[in-house]
């Protein structure tokens, strides 16, 4: 049974936590902690340490958002030098810049959503993870299950007071595109194209992509196969199945990327650290810079 509106804060006032987390259980994730339901945000949103951050475009921000978000769109954090050079998303001065200008410290928990697609959201999730930022949840089903239960919105701009954001980068969550070129036909590595079958194959020439078609050897599993209803993840069993189905098992270094190396991408490495897959790295230059370069194989 699917609970709206007013009848959820209601029922949450009554039960309390255990609710919620009995959802996260129920799905069989190994590291549930890295979501949060909406039940759980609509009480906890105005705790003085809690930061609510929208990875969406700024126009679609200014349409309408969750009471006390800021706006931090995820392709800001993908800066096409810094990738290339180190595959670093982007480098320390910016990330330190743009999450203390959004009042958020090395203390702060940090709350991600975006329109309910995912990959917005999944961006910005893994930018603070890859600095260090363990205290960071993304929204189950995002803004559009927010809506649908008939909770607040606004548009409203929060003022948020500059806070000390210090970054450390973990450089052994994503590799650069001459690793790649290393490790193409190594058995224990997985490359995981994330995009759209027709992008796979090179029908499909999305901004940013000068040649059309994908690594060699790359396996194609797009991002959406592993989200259910309104956007949230499928349980735990059904992401495993699709991704056995395609060959990418616990025994590999998994390397996922698409277009830009921040979206699709990070989504597909949520949902994999969902349900226990440890040895997930992004390859963050993506296609967007490996199709530029003709000396490099791909595949159609």
């Amino acid at each position: 049974m699917r609970i709206r509106g007013g009848a959820v804060g209601g029922i949450l006032a009554a039960l309390g936590f255990s609710l919620l987390a009995t959802a996260a259980g129920a799905a069989g994730y190994a590291r549930p902690e890295l979501l949060i339901e909406t039940g759980e945000l609509a009480r906890i949103i105005n705790q003085p340490n809690v930061r609510l951050v929208d990875a969406v475009e700024p126009a679609s921000f200014q349409r309408a958002h969750i009471p006390g978000a800021v706006n931090i769109y995820y392709l800001d954090l993908a800066k096409l030098e810094e990738r290339k050079k180190n595959g670093h998303p982007l480098s320390n001065a910016e990330a330190e810049k743009i999450f203390g200008e959004a009042g958020i410290d090395n203390n702060t928990q940090v709350v991600v959503y975006d329109g309910g697609e995912g990959p917005s959201a999944s961006g910005v999730w893994f930018v603070f993870d890859f600095f260090g930022h363990k205290n960071v949840k993304v929204l189950n089903g995002g803004f559009r299950k927010w809506l649908k239960e008939g909770r607040p919105v606004t548009q409203e701009v929060t003022t948020v007071e500059k806070k000390r954001f210090l970054a450390k980068e973990h450089p052994e969550k994503v590799v650069t595109r001459e690793w790649v070129q290393k490790n193409l036909r190594n058995q224990g590595v997985v490359f995981v194209d994330t995009r759209s079958f027709n992008e796979f194959i090179g029908k499909d020439l999305r901004p940013g992509a000068q040649r059309g078609g994908h690594l060699p050897g790359a396996v194609h599993l797009e991002w959406i196969k592993l989200s259910d209803k309104v956007n949230t993840f499928k349980s735990a069993q059904d992401i495993e199945k699709a991704l056995n189905q395609r060959g990418i098992t616990r025994n590999h270094k998994v390397i996922t990327y698409c277009g830009t190396g921040l979206g699709r991408s990070t989504d597909m490495a949520l949902a994999m650290k969902l349900i226990g897959y440890d040895n997930v790295v992004e390859y963050t230059g993506s296609w967007e810079e490996w199709s530029a370069d003709p000396r490099l194989p791909i595949e159609k």
